[in-house]
């Protein structure tokens, strides 16, 4: 498969998840947490994000699944993210989610992210769908894997903390608005 073009790999492993081939393309995606599934609006950003976070599990190997999504953002955070605000706001919880599931887990994935790059950066508009796994996977990763720096951790520890303030914004208005 890593020698299929990215979009050849990435319509093969949608189609073993069972993932609708074309709902990076539908007015709606189905949002899935356990047993419950809602619809959500499938903005124009999310369309030009989506094939490229789906290779990103592709290429870092995490599922599709609630941990994978929780590891794929971290590593997306670390690796680069999709410059919108509207993918911050959705991915962003999902740090900390993932910490409360997973947290070994998040800890490697974003340290995989340092020393990566994700395909939202300008090199890979519009290319990456056409190479293959294997020449992408050799296009973003750095090299050998440096011992973990000062850096690592407090960039980690500033994601977290943002992703607890995304989380906790919306309680901390009700209780300002309750107390006034």
């Amino acid at each position: 498969m890593r020698t299929m073009s990215a979009a050849q790999s990435l319509a093969r492993v949608r189609a073993e998840w069972g993932l609708d081939p074309t709902y990076d393309t539908t007015p709606t995606w189905p949002f899935t947490i356990g047993p419950i599934t809602v619809p959500m609006p499938n903005f124009s950003w999310r369309r030009a994000a989506i094939q490229r976070h789906d290779i990103h599990h592709i290429m870092t190997g995490y599922p599709f699944t609630m941990r994978g999504e929780f590891q794929v953002a971290t590593w997306e955070f670390a690796a680069g993210r999709y410059p919108h605000w509207g993918a911050t706001f959705l991915l962003l919880p999902l740090v900390v989610m993932g910490l409360f599931w997973s947290p070994a887990a998040i800890w490697r994935a974003f340290l995989k992210g340092r020393r990566e790059m994700s395909l939202y950066r300008p090199k890979f508009e519009g290319s990456a769908l056409h190479l293959s796994l294997d020449e992408l996977i050799a296009r973003t990763r750095a090299g050998a894997q440096p011992r973990i720096r000062l850096a690592d951790i407090a960039a980690f520890g500033c994601l977290v903390l943002q992703s607890a303030a995304i989380i906790l914004a919306p309680a901390a208005f009700v209780l300002i608005a309750l107390f006034a």
